[in-house]
């Protein structure tokens, strides 16, 4: 950046700025509702001299409540499903809810704006973490990681066999992506680069420029029909809840491969598992499942399921980032401002 001169306006008004800032931020508690990587604690210290993280015994959503007292501002992971009940019982001095993810399918958005509160976000920091997890699942499905790794953890192969756990290139296969939003659009730029073709379904066709090689198929048989590999990175909405049942299973190729990175919530768990046992579909690579921690346990006993831990956005870059957004939508806040995160 470029340094202005002293007796530049512009630069007295940014010395004013931080002044202020440096004075409100004192007066602003703020509260993790669990400890997150260093980096990104250190964001949030930087700035704010009054940071409180719940303990593990506490991290509950009356835990949050319970230590949100004289809090103005809550920093919220996706582990908290706030719903009305919870904004109904939050203190007073609450102002601010920053939650450190970029999705909100556990957050009652309308209750918490009848309460009052400012709330803000991470979008647009995770694309290219969660895209290199997207490519890793793709891979971990298509060519039997799984498989390969039981193999050989207990002992039982045998050596080199031309039959031995055969599974599909990438080049030439039809990636198609179930959200073409900047995480999709990124996933689809990788896996262009591994030779598959991307189709996609979105709310709507996106510009030329932002398919990037991509082709928009509004027809949804159609979409779910070509798909070697049908990859879900749309939000979770009332919409996209159970998107992939069993019905638009029965539309997909056999022996497609199924990855997640969006939400659990986004598959009929019943449907896929039912799927993935009959071949129908050939594997799958999930980061994310419905009730977690408490999933299906049918997935963690079939072969032909990658399972992750939630882990897409899981890198010292992300996170960093993610905590360097909400400061920055907590400062504007407090400034009086328009915060770029605002929902």
């Amino acid at each position: 950046m470029t340094e202005r001169p002293a007796h530049d306006p512009a630069a007295t008004l940014s010395l004013l700025e931080d002044s202020l800032l440096t004075s409100i931020a004192d007066q602003c508690p703020v509260l993790l509702t669990e400890a997150l990587p260093e980096e990104a604690m250190l964001a949030f210290r930087n700035v704010f001299p009054h940071v409180t993280v719940l303990p593990a015994a506490r991290q509950t959503v009356e835990g949050v409540l319970e230590a949100a007292v004289d809090a103005r501002v809550v920093v919220a992971t996706v582990k908290y499903a706030l719903d009305r009940s919870f904004f109904l019982a939050l203190p007073d001095s609450v102002e601010i809810l920053a939650l450190y993810s970029a999705g909100y399918g556990h957050v009652d958005l309308e209750a918490a704006r009848e309460r009052g509160l400012k709330i803000i976000n991470t979008p647009n920091v995770l694309a290219d973490s969660v895209a290199d997890l997207a490519m890793a699942l793709v891979l971990g499905a298509a060519r039997r990681i799984v498989e390969g790794l039981d193999l050989m953890r207990a002992g039982r192969w045998g050596g080199f066999s031309p039959t031995l756990l055969l599974g599909r290139e990438l080049r030439g296969q039809v990636l198609g992506i179930f959200g073409m939003g900047q995480i999709g659009r990124e996933i689809s730029v990788r896996a262009q680069s591994f030779g598959m073709n991307v189709a996609y379904r979105n709310r709507s066709m996106l510009p030329r420029e932002l398919e990037a090689g991509a082709r928009y198929i509004p027809d949804e048989k159609q979409f779910l029909g070509c798909c070697d590999v049908l990859l879900l990175s749309a939000p979770h909405t009332p919409e996209t809840h159970k998107f992939l049942n069993g019905e638009r299973i029965a539309q997909m190729k056999q022996g497609a491969v199924v990855v997640n990175v969006s939400r659990g919530e986004l598959i009929d768990d019943d449907a896929l598992i039912g799927a993935l046992a009959s071949g129908h579909v050939a594997a799958a690579g999930l980061d994310v499942f419905a009730n977690e921690p408490d999933i299906d346990r049918r997935y963690l006993a079939m072969a032909n399921v990658f399972p992750l831990p939630h882990i897409g956005s899981a890198t010292v870059e992300a996170r960093t980032a993610m905590a360097d957004a909400l400061v920055e939508g907590i400062e504007r806040i407090l400034l009086g401002e328009q915060a770029p995160n605002a929902l």
